[in-house]
């Protein structure tokens, strides 16, 4: 018999729709999140996210933890089996003596002894079954653990390349804007020259020039930045990312829609709901184990054993014996240690319970959010490629009217001013949007399910069907 409760997955109600819809991709039967950065359609973010995703040092030490989960699991299994020792020895007399006298006599006595010693503990309440039970659980919770950290990883990739990517348009239009000024600047200057213009309006001109440069130096220390940042979730370093970056210019373009699915595949898609699952099934378990600690325990032992003994020219078999036994241990009084025991791991999976619903309220709100910034996001984007079209044509009847004496310098200088930041906020909107896309993919599971590192090392549990996909 097994004592202790025997796991069951626990029924989680799930609402049956996002309050949000995206493109009617709810009726989809995946997550939408299956090699997602693959559909931005940009070569250079693909090559980032497979070097990071094989080198970088948290997926490896996550991968470690998946082999030392795995070993645990074995040292606990190997309980089932019976377990034999052997000791011998063989000792010399190397002199002989009492209180009188002392005698070197190397030969004066040979003892022999070897033992063969064996033992088996029967699982009879199923406390080496809990155990391994427990194991198991800690050990496909490691693999969502391993999963859990590429999502992350992968996620952070594609954000940091985006906001490089980002950056790059940014200062192309910070250097426009200077371009433009400097132009204006000089028309200005040369107006001055010729009595036309004021001092007033050179200065004014100079100023907005030096701020709209000031600006270059602010975005390129923070390409840098995110830069080194990629260097550092790829494992390279940061002298070896501007030749893979070179290769493209563009903000990836995220997928038009995107397949959310329904709020239930959520615990399907997410590694770490599936992970906090897990640590509910191993904690399970070790009620069981504190409660087979009530009963007695039950083991088989023996020993085949050989004893020789010479002293002068007598010889001796001591022992030459095999022999078997049971055993019983019963533990009647320990001041109800163990029913304590009990109750401690009753409380830690009342605790796992609150832990595993609190991923899956976080999961939800995190679809809920990054669906809301995503559509908001969207709206904005086409409300400002509108403006910006409307500031261009501004700025440049500004600029005929300036010259034809129509408006002053400052109505034109702020409709130049208008027009760069609207740009300049467009492109900004533009990676938010990306990257608002990469996390709702990473808030939908974030990736393909993969198989863990050393499949060859696993195969036994495949059958369970929990974490094989």
């Amino acid at each position: 018999m097994t004592v202790g409760p025997d796991y069951e997955r626990p029924d989680t109600t799930l609402p049956d729709s996002w309050t949000r819809e995206i493109a009617a991709d709810v009726t989809s039967t995946n997550t939408g999140a299956q090699l997602y950065w693959r559909k931005f359609g940009d070569p250079v973010l693909n090559t980032l996210i497979a070097h990071a995703r094989k080198n970088n040092p948290n997926v490896y030490i996550a991968s470690k933890r998946i082999n030392e989960s795995w070993h645990q699991r074995g040292v606990l299994s190997a309980a089932f089996y019976p377990k034999v020792e052997i000791a011998a020895r063989d000792e010399y007399g190397i002199a002989t003596y009492d209180r009188d006298y002392f005698k070197v006599d190397p030969g004066a006595s040979h003892y022999q002894i070897a033992q063969l010693q064996y033992g088996w503990e029967l699982d009879v309440f199923g406390k080496i079954k809990r155990q391994t039970e427990a194991a198991e659980g800690e050990y496909e919770a490691s693999i969502e653990g391993w999963r859990d950290t590429l999502v992350f990883i992968t996620a952070e990739v594609a954000i940091s390349y985006i906001a490089y990517r980002t950056l790059e348009r940014r200062i192309e239009i910070a250097e426009l804007g200077t371009k433009n000024f400097q132009e204006l600047r000089d028309k200005i200057a040369e107006r001055f020259n010729l009595g036309i213009a004021s001092k007033l309006e050179l200065e004014e001109s100079t100023a907005r020039l030096k701020t709209s440069a000031a600006q270059i130096p602010r975005l390129n220390q923070e390409r840098e930045l995110v830069r080194n940042r990629l260097a550092l979730l790829c494992a390279v370093e940061p002298g070896k990312i501007p030749t893979i970056l070179a290769q493209s210019k563009s903000i990836p373009t995220p997928p038009e829609s995107i397949a959310v699915s329904v709020p239930a595949n959520i615990l399907r898609s997410r590694p770490d709901i599936r992970r906090a699952e897990r640590k509910m099934a191993a904690q399970t378990a070790r009620i069981g184990i504190a409660e087979a600690f009530l009963y007695p325990e039950f083991s088989i032992s023996g020993a085949l054993t050989y004893e020789y003994l010479r002293r002068g020219v007598t010889t001796e078999i001591l022992d030459r014996v095999l022999g078997i036994g049971s055993n019983l241990a019963w533990r009647i009084f320990n001041g109800c240690a163990d029913k304590h025991r009990i109750k401690e791991n009753e409380a830690l999976l009342d605790q796992m319970v609150g832990v595993y619903n609190q991923v899956i309220i976080q999961a939800i709100t995190e679809v809920e959010n990054n669906m809301s910034r995503l559509h908001y996001t969207k709206k904005r984007l086409t409300l400002l490629q509108e403006a910006r079209a409307a500031h261009k044509n501004t700025s440049d009847l500004m600029n005929e009217a300036y010259l034809t004496g129509e408006v002053d310098l400052r109505r034109l200088l702020n409709a130049q001013v208008d027009y760069i930041a609207t740009l300049d906020e467009e492109a900004a909107t533009e990676g938010r949007r990306a990257a608002h896309s990469v996390r709702l993919f990473k808030a939908l599971g974030g990736g393909e399910l993969v198989g863990v590192p050393e499949e060859k090392h696993y195969k036994s549990l495949a059958k369970k069907g929990f974490w094989t996909f």
